[in-house]
């Protein structure tokens, strides 16, 4: 019997996939896509697009096999207990240092950008409290919660999106194809697939709990476009606004595109909108992973209940968050390199390896038969 009660709705799902698509991304995609392919760092992010929609639909079609389950519990039905309870931890501790990382951005960025005076490890804390108290309240309040905050998460990328148009200048994506090798572009698309859809392996942890409609695998689809679109426009109005040395060296190059917005010297100032409409988006993502990571944990050990696992792992996140980087210089330029690679891991190899092993189980078992 599964611990997780609760139910959402189709589109409460779809929402709290949006928010875990955008995320930190938000403000880190233009920088970790423009590295490569530079100022065709926007054909990159585009040609991903259908590549990241395809890997998010295998992870759907993997839970789709055992209706009802989530990753940790298919993981051991299709790999057995040692193995596939082995995936599961390598997963859970995949959850833990995600949300970990989640909330030592939010700290960095708040603390260098925001509130430069306040002490990280306050922001921190806070951070980890309404984590708290949105988990504890559990899945359904997450989901209602989420869909309440999306409008409002919208006017504020769209606001900040419009008001940036009338800078774009074309010339500075140009020239187009012409200096970017074919490695350094299939390098960006690789991060462009799997830095923004591979994290999208914790949505494996909700899905099961949604009430599943006909339109589910559509209004699926119109999320993942939408997000991706998203991205990707931030991507475009970095390279055309702030130009590619900008994009690349500046790990908040979207939080700086803001600050750009000056409208008869009158309308400015309103980086504060992205700034919202980000913490917004990281929160809904780091409380998806906190919640998978205690959930998944509850029911690998087969616990009567996930929400006492709650409070020790806000103080694990805690510690950990503050243990994953040494400053915000080193998980800028270290960390993003080895980070695509587990999201690939999680996202593509480790599904597709259990899509085949249940096909090749299911084929030996109707040979036998």
């Amino acid at each position: 019997m599964s611990l997780e009660k609760g139910r959402i709705s189709t589109k409460q799902m779809t929402t709290l996939g949006l928010f875990a698509l955008i995320g930190d991304m938000a403000l880190v995609f233009p920088a970790a896509i423009s590295a490569g392919s530079k100022q065709d760092a926007w054909i990159a992010g585009l040609i991903a697009i259908p590549f990241g929609v395809a890997i998010t639909m295998l992870q759907v079609q993997l839970l789709k096999l055992n209706p009802g389950k989530n990753l940790v519990e298919i993981s051991s039905k299709i790999l057995g207990k040692w193995i596939g309870g082995a995936v599961a931890l390598y997963y859970l501790f995949f959850f833990l240092l995600a949300a970990s990382t989640y909330v030592r951005e939010i700290e960095d960025f708040m603390a260098t950008q925001i509130y430069e005076a306040t002490p990280g490890g306050v922001i921190r804390f806070i951070a980890i409290f309404v984590l708290v108290y949105g988990v504890r309240l559990g899945l359904e309040t997450l989901g209602r919660a989420a869909q309440i905050f999306l409008p409002l998460f919208i006017f504020f990328l769209a606001t900040l999106m419009i008001l940036l148009f009338p800078q774009v200048d074309l010339g500075r994506i140009q020239p187009i194809l012409v200096t970017t090798s074919m490695p350094d572009m299939l390098h960006s698309i690789m991060y462009g697939v799997f830095y923004p859809f591979g994290e999208l392996c914790v949505f494996t942890m909700v899905f099961p709990y949604a009430q599943k409609q006909k339109s589910t695998k559509r209004d699926i689809l119109i999320s993942l476009m939408f997000g991706s679109l998203v991205l990707n426009i931030v991507l475009f109005l970095s390279l055309t606004v702030l130009g590619v040395f900008f994009t690349e060296h500046e790990f908040y190059a979207a939080y700086i595109l803001a600050q750009k917005i000056n409208i008869g010297n009158f309308l400015q100032r309103i980086e504060a909108f992205l700034a919202t409409a980000w913490i917004i988006s990281t929160y809904f993502k780091t409380a998806m992973y906190f919640y998978a990571f205690t959930l998944g944990t509850a029911q690998l050990f087969k616990l009567k209940s996930h929400v006492p696992l709650i409070f020790p792992t806000a103080f694990l996140i805690y510690g950990l968050s503050e243990l994953i980087a040494k400053d915000i210089i080193f998980y800028v330029k270290e960390i993003p390199a080895y980070w695509v690679d587990w999201d690939m891991t999680y996202s593509f190899v480790l599904p597709l390896i259990m899509l085949i092993v249940h096909a090749i189980r299911k084929r030996m078992g109707a040979n036998s038969s």
